[in-house]
């Protein structure tokens, strides 16, 4: 990380309330132990929405429930309480019409589902309902979430564009369930023109320094995502200042804060291995919940 140059804190009330975007969170299973890592996440964000929790087998194969449940690798524990679906056709095929049947749907989904492509991509399952930009999505890596995940503090991924604003309800809204913090990030990138977007609000062109213009663009910033989420009553916000490549700098705050969740605007361009998006999901150690937004670039979107 090359520079953590400014702090803003709002005061926190414990209060809390149950989040309500999302009526359902849906995890695709293929009965691999890679599929399954994404149980945890989905169990207790669907708690937090007060969410019914979808269990899709996308692997190969009729079964009946019994042998459905046996071949996912299941516990009775582990269905109580949920809705488990098998259709026939292709696995993508099977979460896009789940999409479009279930009201407010989250995908909560292991990076490794489905054969894997190379080293740069995902599992195949995950690659093809991945390139479908779907509007909120959960990616975690096998071995980055306990068994007993808990959503302690939120990295909010924010580059000071309109577009990343599509994030900022999203995280307020899960930390006002959980009782998190939101760390909210902005990665000033070295050696780059300010965003064009209009509404834009670009850092201070000396990331390294403290400048006279860092209080007002701080409260500038803080009030747009405030604007855009919960009120300062409600949530704890801290805001950090980085520079550097966005996708690398988020990565490392998350790992370095021993952040739970991160949280990302993106507008689904994902296909270069280098591209912030796929280094954040590969690199944070914790799960990346993504919110497609249609308004312009997400933060590090110059890099894909």
């Amino acid at each position: 990380m090359t520079a953590t140059v400014l702090k803003h804190n709002f005061p926190q009330n414990p209060s809390r309330h149950t989040a309500s975007s999302v009526q359902s969170v849906l995890v695709p299973l293929d009965g691999t132990e890679a599929s399954k890592a994404a149980l945890p996440v989905a169990r207790t964000v669907s708690q937090f929405y007060a969410a019914t929790l979808h269990l899709a087998y996308v692997g190969e194969g009729d079964r009946n429930m019994n042998e459905l449940v046996s071949q996912l690798g299941l516990t009775a524990e582990e269905v109580r309480g949920t809705v488990l679906h098998q259709r026939r056709g292709l696995p993508e095929q099977t979460v896009n019409e789940l999409a479009s049947e279930l009201d407010d749907m989250l995908i909560v989904i292991s990076t490794q589902v489905g054969e894997p492509f190379s080293e740069e991509r995902f599992g195949a399952v995950t690659e093809a309902i991945f390139q479908a930009n779907p509007e909120r999505i959960v990616l975690l890596n096998q071995g980055s979430v306990a068994e007993t995940w808990r959503l302690r503090q939120i990295l909010l991924a924010h580059d000071g564009t309109p577009a990343s604003d599509a994030a900022t309800f999203p995280a307020a809204e899960l930390a006002q369930a959980a009782g998190a913090e939101v760390l909210a990030l902005h990665v000033a990138a070295r050696g780059k023109n300010p965003s064009s977007q209009p509404g834009s609000i670009p850092a201070p062109q000396y990331v390294d320094q403290l400048q006279h213009e860092w209080p007002s663009w701080t409260q500038e910033f803080m009030n747009r995502m405030l604007a855009a989420g919960a009120p300062p009553s409600s949530v704890h916000f801290q805001l950090v200042v980085t520079g550097g490549q966005a996708g690398s700098e988020v990565a490392e705050v998350a790992r370095e804060r021993g952040v739970d969740l991160v949280v990302m605007a993106w507008h689904g361009h994902t296909n270069h291995k280098t591209c912030a998006t796929r280094v954040v999901i590969r690199n944070a150690g914790c799960p990346v919940l993504l919110v497609f937004s249609q308004n312009g670039m997400h933060p590090g979107a110059a890099d894909e």
